[in-house]
């Protein structure tokens, strides 16, 4: 059965992530339609993480020098990445700082940063910078069965996506991080932030010696995100006893926030 789209409005352009499927009687539900379904809700939730929460380091992912010379551990923490994405440290992360970079469990390595690539011997006194990213990775490779024609050859598909991270060595702070956030509640309305050009957020910069003792500077290109995850309010119920019209509620004292 063809399952290519009909063009009955031509006016229309192919299904993009704007759009989600409609569901009817007798549908033909393709794959295409799953996945769309999926990446229309992951995009407003990347939109929204972009532009209402911003991006940066949430809580935790500090970086301290391990026992061992030549490497730090990664504490757990919670991230989001400039692209929108969530990044979930659940345990801490040794990493080697003489690999460029390393990979958070469950996911394998990536190709693009070059995990296998070993970082020059660093200077002493060269900065360079811990930083992490999102990476989507494929999981759970299933067979997948015939089609009963019998010309088909048995072949296997990854059945699930999980979500992971890079841990990665940087010689470089990312212009992203170089910008002072404009600390400002009063004025003209702000723009839209713009699209960041790298995936990375940096947990710390850090210096090297020769025989790998290294030393953490963690704010010296670190971004955080500001985070109401610790903010609250105690309840506070008037006295019915003191029933009078002018006493208003004075609402949470500044110790109580």
């Amino acid at each position: 059965m063809d399952t290519a789209y009909c063009d009955c409005h031509p006016q229309t352009a192919k299904p993009n992530v704007n759009e989600r499927p409609r569901y009817y009687a007798r549908q033909l539900v393709t794959p295409d339609d799953m996945t769309l379904e999926q990446d229309y809700f992951r995009a407003k939730l990347r939109r929204h993480n972009r532009f209402l929460h911003g991006w940066g380091v949430v809580c935790g992912a500090r970086v301290v020098p391990a026992k061992q010379p030549w490497m730090v551990i990664v504490k757990s923490g919670y991230i989001l990445g400039p692209y929108g994405d969530e990044v979930c440290i659940e345990k801490d992360q040794c990493v080697d700082v003489r690999t460029k970079c390393g990979s958070g469990e469950p996911q394998t390595p990536t190709d693009d940063c070059g995990c296998a690539e070993a970082m020059p011997k660093p200077l002493p006194g060269t900065m360079f910078y811990i930083a992490i990213r999102y990476v989507e990775n494929k999981t759970r490779l299933t067979r997948v069965p015939l089609g009963g024609c019998g010309c088909e050859t048995s072949a296997c598909e990854f059945s699930r996506y999980s979500d992971g991270y890079e841990i990665c060595v940087l010689d470089h702070c990312p212009e992203s991080h170089k910008t002072p956030p404009p600390i400002a509640f009063a004025g003209t309305p702000p723009d839209c932030p713009e699209w960041p050009t790298e995936p990375w957020v940096v947990l710390s910069a850090f210096t090297i010696t020769d025989s790998g003792a290294v030393t953490t500077q963690e704010c010296a290109c670190r971004r955080q995100v500001l985070s109401f995850g610790n903010l609250w309010w105690k309840c506070a119920i008037p006295d019915p006893s003191t029933n009078r019209a002018d006493q208003a509620d004075p609402g949470p004292s500044p110790g109580q926030l």
